[in-house]
């Protein structure tokens, strides 16, 4: 049986939602884009509260997203996972690159960091500034390798981390260096 596009285009919105929980979302992007005002106006009422999973991604799938689509979206995004494995290198400084900051996210609710190594400019666009994040319930560093942070701005990072307002699980796989370790004075 073949579906023309008038049969396709003709379904309704709620089973183009339900078929979009099948597939990862930066493909939905990529292959709908384009296509009409209809599945674009979709695909941004489907994401504005769905996670956005940065994990994986081909550098010019991530530089479509960002340019395309991240820019409609971050005002709503509730989940935002951010990498730097072996899959998706660089990815941190490809983000602020694009002009993004996790500020701009002010709904953000839950947050990622991947596979993580901290240097500079990441301390500082990410760390340093987490206070700025007070929707955030759920904040994860996973396989990150924090060696590149002083014992002052750790012990700032942590408090903000603890000042959080709606801050509810914490989750916490990283390597640090160990003169950094301390304990946080405000909890």
């Amino acid at each position: 049986m073949t579906m023309n596009k008038t049969t396709f285009e003709s379904l309704a919105n709620e089973i183009f939602f339900d078929l979009f929980e099948l597939f990862n979302g930066i493909d939905l992007f990529r292959a709908l884009h384009g296509l009409n005002t209809r599945f674009k106006s979709l695909l941004l009422i489907y994401f504005r509260n769905n996670r956005i999973d940065l994990r994986s991604i081909l550098k010019k799938d991530f530089d479509f997203f960002c340019k395309n689509y991240l820019p409609s979206i971050l005002n709503n995004t509730i989940y935002l996972r951010i990498s730097n494995d072996e899959d998706t290198p660089f990815q941190c400084t490809h983000f602020l690159s694009a002009g993004f900051t996790l500020d701009q996210f002010i709904n953000l609710r839950s947050l990622t960091f991947y596979c993580i190594n901290s240097d500079q400019k990441i301390n500082e666009s990410f760390f340093f500034n987490i206070n700025r994040l007070d929707q955030l319930t759920n904040l994860k560093f996973v396989e990150c390798q924090l060696f590149n942070i002083n014992i002052e701005n750790f012990d700032n990072i942590i408090n903000q981390i603890w000042n959080l307002p709606k801050l509810t699980h914490l989750y916490c796989d990283c390597k640090f260096n160990l003169n950094v370790i301390s304990i946080p004075t405000v909890v």
